[in-house]
C-alpha cells in the first residue's frame, strides 16, 4: 500500500513563460476573437439563453431514461423540438460555430506540441486514470 504523499510538480519559469506566450498567441487569433464576441452576444440575448435553458432542463430531466433507452416517443419528440428551437437561434448557432472553430485551433496547437515532444500532449493532459 502506498502511503507516501506525492507533492505535485510546479512549472519552471521557462515553461510558465512559454505557456503565457502560447496563451497570448491563441488570444490574438481571429477564432478566439470571434468566440469571445459570440459569447458576449449570447450572454446579452435573453431569448437565446432561455431556449438553451429549456433544452438543458428537459435533457437533464430525461437523461437517465435516455441512457436506459426508455424514453417515450412523445418525450423524444419534445426533446427534438427543443433542440431544433435551440439550433434555430442565430446567437446560439454563432456561439457554437465560433466555439468549434476555436477548439480546432487549440487542437492544432496541441498537435504541434505533440509533434515537438513526440508524445500525445492532449492525451497526457486529459483527466482520468489509466
Amino acid at each position: 500500500m502506498l502511503t507516501q504523499t506525492l507533492n505535485p510538480p510546479t512549472l519552471s519559469d521557462v515553461v510558465r513563460d512559454a505557456v503565457n506566450t502560447v496563451a497570448d498567441a491563441l488570444a490574438e487569433t481571429r477564432e478566439y476573437q470571434n468566440f469571445q464576441q459570440a459569447a458576449l452576444n449570447f450572454e446579452r440575448d435573453t431569448d437565446a439563453q432561455q431556449v438553451v435553458r429549456l433544452f438543458q432542463e428537459k435533457q437533464r430531466s430525461l437523461q437517465m431514461m435516455q441512457q436506459l433507452g426508455m424514453l417515450t416517443e412523445q418525450e423524444l419528440t419534445e426533446l427534438r423540438r427543443l433542440r431544433r428551437a435551440m439550433a434555430e437561434q442565430p446567437r446560439v448557432r454563432a456561439y457554437l460555430n465560433a466555439q468549434e472553430m476555436f477548439k480546432h485551433v487549440c487542437q492544432l496547437a496541441a498537435q504541434e506540441i505533440s509533434n515537438e515532444i513526440n508524445l500525445d500532449f492532449a492525451g497526457v493532459c486529459a483527466p482520468g486514470c489509466c
